[in-house]
């Protein structure tokens, strides 16, 4: 006999070799819309017929005709029959063939087919035993939801009866053994004696279909405060959790390419109720590669709306980054941030307008802030104790972002939320790149105190403020002006050459005369003494707008023969003509001799300073 792959593996192939993944391997593709475009790899052309469609994992050439899935495309790509083309796939997707015998009918899939027309019967029986059940409508009615939402969803009630939906379903003209009851998840077997008991018992339940719409499971949830509160159908051969998402069928036709993931089905019920029908429920927080799988298919962005209160937060970012592996957007919405008394969708939607949550898919974090919020609860960036722990995780973070344009931008937000110096988290993040280098403690610390050293002295009184500053400068004098370029060129010129900076920083923080100028050396002095690599853009780090355009202007004066004696000789020679033009200005303007008297002193002080010492 001929062999042949079950079609249970087929489908785990085809859901493993993403169409447009496999058709860019042949052909050079863009996006038009929702679908790619190419030119036709079968025949000759010049103008694009040939068509990809990512969400329904079909190929169509609108001038050769030809057209069909992944399969089809490689019997034709590489000339294989369709044996062939799924071994090919197979291999392509890391996926051991398992080959059965062509008998007339696979077990596997007549257990399924069986299993799939048995929970039609069970959520028939779900439907009309809610019609009986005053309990169970008291707990719609109290949830909020309307009857076209109770039809759309298909949702029941499973009475509080021991053996009623396993009696029904095998008596009678249609009767299914009690095995299937048992293989399909609708029953269990007793432990003692023959037969078997219903699974469900006095739950309002929750047919969970595939993404085609076919009922594959169900979920059933308590109406008082009992456990467990909710009871999911186990795997079957119609089941596996992790290949399912609740409410697809419905998400996929909403025609967005956002998708919003929260974790039960209320809450996916109540979006949709409120006309956010392109949302999903995952059923828990352990998202899988079958469900990033299916998302991809139809949508690229997906906001994550998970209870406030849900455990496991590592199994829910390790979830997250499989969703961002598979190309998607994720971002983390947020309800605290319009109510923090509500912990669900779910219960925000029952207290405010779908406008407002709307306001939370606006706000939404992205993957990389969400993963750096969680690192700064888990180890605080205010503590020395716990700010190495929070910037190695930080470091780790933004080096796993792919764009350097993005990762500055991560990098400067998280220098202003946290007080973090920019340049020495962009250091690390580049040498986390380069070698996967480790922060050490000792270097996370200082990079602290550098920024406390900018907080603390930000607002000291020593010298003008800022606006008065403004004003000095206004105000200069010819020679004052060229002392104050010369000042910054002497800056500009520590920083292009370190190994100066010894020698002369010292005279730099000292005998500046210009505040702005004094503060950039203090920079400088603190970044050297801690081990950081001093730079050009480093002098820019934190100035204003004009201060940082005043410094770019020196850039091109400061070129490779300047030396730091000249520019300092130069220094002082305008100092002293700036310092003696200011105090003359000062004595033609005196009132009294007192006055007259004191400033004559400092111009005699300042002439015996610059005269040559013996």
């Amino acid at each position: 006999m001929a062999q042949r792959v079950s079609p249970a593996q087929i489908e785990e192939i085809i859901d493993k070799n993403d169409i447009v993944s496999v058709v860019s391997e042949y052909v050079k593709l863009k996006r038009s819309g929702s679908n790619y475009t190419g030119l036709c790899p079968f025949h000759n052309e010049k103008t694009p017929s040939f068509s990809v469609s990512e969400s329904k994992r079909l190929f169509k050439c609108f001038g050769c005709g030809k057209g069909g899935g992944v399969v089809q495309f490689i019997m034709l790509a590489e000339n294989l029959d369709y044996l062939g083309a799924l071994k090919f796939l197979a291999e392509r997707a890391g996926i051991t063939l398992n080959f059965s015998e062509n008998n007339d009918r696979d077990d596997r899939q007549k257990v399924k087919n069986d299993v799939l027309s048995l929970n039609n019967r069970a959520q028939q029986f779900f439907r009309e035993a809610l019609t009986r059940s005053d309990a169970g409508k008291a707990y719609i009615a109290k949830r909020g939801l309307t009857p076209e939402t109770v039809v759309k969803f298909g949702i029941g009630f499973a009475p509080d009866d021991w053996s009623q939906l396993t009696t029904t379903c095998t008596t009678g003209a249609l009767a299914v053994p009690q095995e299937l009851m048992v293989t399909a998840g609708l029953a269990l077997k007793r432990e003692k004696g023959d037969g078997c008991y219903d699974r469900f018992r006095n739950r309002v339940m929750f047919p969970i279909f595939d993404e085609m719409g076919k009922i594959v499971a169900f979920g059933g949830r308590v109406m008082d405060d009992s456990k467990p509160k909710y009871m999911n159908s186990p795997e079957t051969p119609a089941y596996n959790k992790g290949s399912h998402l609740y409410a697809l069928n419905f998400a996929r036709k909403s025609g967005s390419k956002r998708v919003i993931i929260v974790e039960g089905y209320m809450d996916a019920i109540a979006l949709h109720q409120k006309g956010i029908d392109w949302s999903v429920a995952s059923l828990g927080t352990s998202l899988t590669q079958g469900q990033a799988r299916l998302l991809k298919r139809y949508f690229e962005e997906v906001f994550i709306g998970y209870d406030s209160d849900s455990a496991g937060q590592d199994a829910t970012v390790r979830g997250l980054e499989i969703l961002a592996a598979q190309g998607l957007k994720v971002y983390i919405l947020d309800l605290s941030s319009v109510d923090a008394s509500v912990k669900d969708p779910d219960e925000f939607l029952r207290k405010h307008p779908p406008e407002d949550f709307m306001k939370v898919v606006d706000n939404a974090a992205s993957l990389v802030e969400f993963k750096i919020a969680l690192a700064a609860k888990t180890s605080p960036p205010d503590s020395e104790r716990t700010l190495p722990d929070f910037l190695r995780q930080v470091v780790k973070i933004i080096a796993a972002e792919p764009s350097a344009s993005v990762r500055t931008l991560y990098i400067d937000r998280v220098a202003e939320t946290y007080g973090i110096d920019s340049f020495s988290l962009r250091e690390d993040v580049e040498a986390r790149i380069a070698s996967g280098a480790e922060l050490t403690d000792e270097r996370a610390v200082n990079a602290y105190r550098r920024v406390k050293y900018r907080t603390d002295n930000a607002s000291a009184a020593t010298g003008p403020e800022p606006e008065a500053a403004a004003a000095q400068k206004a105000e200069l004098s010819p020679d004052g002006l060229r002392l104050n370029k010369l000042e910054k060129r002497m800056l500009i010129y520590l920083v292009s050459n370190p190994a100066e900076i010894p020698k002369n920083i010292d005279r730099c923080r000292t005998d500046f005369c210009f505040e702005d100028n004094k503060k950039l050396a203090n920079e400088i002095h603190l970044w050297y003494i801690n081990g950081y690599a001093v730079s050009r853009d480093m002098l820019l780090a934190g100035c204003s707008a004009e201060l940082a355009s005043e410094l770019t202007d020196e850039f091109e004066q400061v070129g490779p023969r300047a030396t730091a004696e000249e520019i300092m000789k130069n220094i002082e020679k305008f100092r002293f003509k700036y310092e003696y033009g200011v105090l003359t200005e000062k004595l033609k303007n005196a009132g009294s001799i007192a006055e007259k008297s004191g400033i004559m002193k400092e111009l005699n002080a300042l002439i015996a300073r610059s005269r040559p010492r013996k």
